[in-house]
């Protein structure tokens, strides 16, 4: 990646400040791959301009798939070792740059592969939470020329839409309307979303507490265990009620799944299951995922709607967080404390609907009420 210039100081700045508030004598790790080095170079920078004290930690790709080949024994050193837990252990804030920038060499890997490749993320999720880090995973690291070629899009358009919903989102403003989206997804009992389109489903909501996600961690989120934001930021979701989506919900933004990109998502729902689908691209592809999961893949589990003004319509990997866009998924919903144990996870995006909870408005066309 060449960035812009200014580029990567805009994006540090708003990071480091914003994200998790970086205060002078702080500790700071700064974890990135080659490809978005440049962006990592500037919070190290910024974090000295704070007063505070990084520390860059370097995955290099070349030396990442070599380490297959010689050490085939994935497991053996996939680990996190004791130095960096103490890291970890005596950090106050994170920033993360994700990888590995051929993203598709890592999807086509064998299952047993990926699974010892990740299997550090819970334990290292665990203790980050105990520490009481904040911490921030920039999107920038799915945007890599590989994934981008893989998904048919420009990848410079690409990184340059993320940076600008980061550094023009206007945070105040996703804080308010997420803390009135988060109530009226509590206190509510039934969904409305219809568009333009044919869109028109309902859902019922159980009181189930949704997942806000500001773009700022705080005090009250180190409280509850989210000690990690997005980069961009700005969604709101909420697991429904399983058995109750009723009606046709039509995509009109692009889906960018695990399995690959798909587009005119049409799906039609009874009594909480999925009971057919068509897509006018990526048929094939939504197919095969969903071919291979058994109870649960056919429930319509969540609903999500985003907050980010300053986010570009289908913006690969933030899709689902474009003001007044609504998602949908199906397939497991634990995480957000939901009841669907299944592994599997769809889901399709609807911009520019009309949500109502409870016949009251919740959004239109983009606008948050």
């Amino acid at each position: 990646m060449t960035p812009d210039d200014g580029e990567p100081a805009a994006l540090a700045r708003a990071m480091l400040g914003n994200a998790v508030g970086v205060k002078r004598g702080e500790n700071v790790v700064i974890e990135t791959w080659n490809h978005t080095l440049p962006y990592a170079t500037a919070c190290v920078v910024e974090a000295r301009r704070l007063g505070a004290h990084p520390m860059l930690l370097l995955e290099d790709e070349t030396a990442y798939w070599r380490s297959m080949d010689v050490a085939p024994a994935i497991g053996s050193w996939s680990k996190v070792g004791d130095h960096e837990w103490a890291a970890l252990a005596k950090t106050q804030a994170y920033v993360f740059f994700s990888g590995p920038a051929d993203r598709p060499r890592f999807m086509d890997l064998p299952d047993t592969h990926k699974a010892q490749l990740v299997s550090y993320g819970s334990e290292w999720s665990r203790r980050a939470r105990a520490a009481r880090v904040r911490g921030v995973r920039s999107m920038l690291g799915e945007a890599s020329e590989q994934q981008a070629t893989a998904w048919g899009v420009s990848g410079p358009t690409w990184r340059s839409q993320l940076i600008q919903s980061v550094v023009e989102a206007d945070m105040a403003a996703i804080r308010r309307d997420a803390e009135r989206t988060e109530a009226k997804l509590r206190r509510g009992k039934t969904l409305r979303i219809t568009a333009s389109n044919g869109t028109d489903l309902t859902l019922k909501l159980k009181g189930r507490a949704p997942y806000v996600d500001d773009g700022v961690v705080g005090p009250d989120d180190l409280k509850v265990g989210h000690n990690i934001t997005i980069s961009p930021p700005g969604y709101v979701a909420v697991a429904v009620e399983e058995h109750s989506a009723e009606g046709m919900a039509i995509a009109s933004r692009p889906s960018y799944l695990r399995s690959g990109k798909v587009e005119g998502g049409q799906w039609e729902l009874h009594e909480g299951h999925l009971v057919n689908f068509w897509y006018t691209d990526g048929q094939a592809t939504f197919e095969a995922a969903y071919g291979k999961v058994g109870k649960g893949r056919d429930v319509l589990s969540l609903f999500g709607i985003g907050l980010n003004g300053a986010l570009a319509p289908g913006v690969p990997q933030a899709e689902d967080q474009e003001a007044g866009a609504v998602t949908l998924g199906i397939g497991g919903n634990l995480q957000y404390g939901g009841a669907n144990r299944t592994p599997f996870f769809s889901w399709i995006v609807i911009g520019e609907a009309t949500v109502a909870v409870d016949g009251k408005p919740l959004a239109d066309r983009g606008k948050i009420f």
